[in-house]
């Protein structure tokens, strides 16, 4: 990871942390808090995706979480409140659709360890690779926590068309299992 010194230092005190059992970094392993973004689209949970008009709605397995992309050709705005999932613009190029999310929580994780900065943007093109394969590339952006942007590529494979069963977080916790599972 091309990580800055603050960036380093901060992932290294979470690793440490997390090998001593102490998960007090992570408002999502204690407090079943939103993973936010990117994380969420880390979770091995399932996806369910609508498209409508003027929005994209994600709906995910973990606490019944939603994300909404915006599909107007409207001006991106940064909210007046960040928040975990920030905000979403999305727009066609082709049969990829591309994402400019930004908006976020300071310091919320965006993987197990790494936290990110106000300044996190990411940029998603997500498309189907194959009828049954759907591939998500996150470049990433954040000058407080890494050197330059990178980029992640994410596959997600087609599910059964079915509800999604009830999950909560809180039940998962007491049950000892992890809080959100990856």
């Amino acid at each position: 990871m091309p990580l800055t010194n603050e960036g380093r230092a901060a992932y290294e005190n979470n690793k440490k942390s997390a090998a001593k059992g102490d998960f007090g970094y992570d408002q999502t392993a204690t407090s079943c808090s939103s993973p936010g973004l990117p994380r969420m689209m880390l979770s091995g949970d399932r996806i369910q995706i609508f498209q409508r008009d003027r929005v994209v709605n994600m709906l995910f397995e973990w606490n019944r979480q939603s994300r909404e992309i915006e599909m107007r050709d409207v001006p991106e705005v940064k909210p007046l409140v960040d928040t975990m999932y920030g905000v979403s613009y999305g727009h066609w190029e082709g049969d990829t659709l591309v994402v400019k999310s930004f908006g976020f929580f300071a310091d919320k994780l965006i993987d197990a360890y790494l936290r990110g900065s106000d300044a996190l943007e990411l940029v998603e093109k997500i498309r189907l690779k194959d009828k049954d394969t759907l591939e998500d590339r996150i470049t990433v952006t954040d000058p407080a926590i890494f050197t330059r942007p990178f980029e992640t590529v994410l596959s997600y494979k087609r599910q059964k068309d079915e509800a999604l069963p009830e999950d909560n977080c809180l039940d998962r916790k007491q049950a000892g299992q992890p809080a959100l599972p990856l």
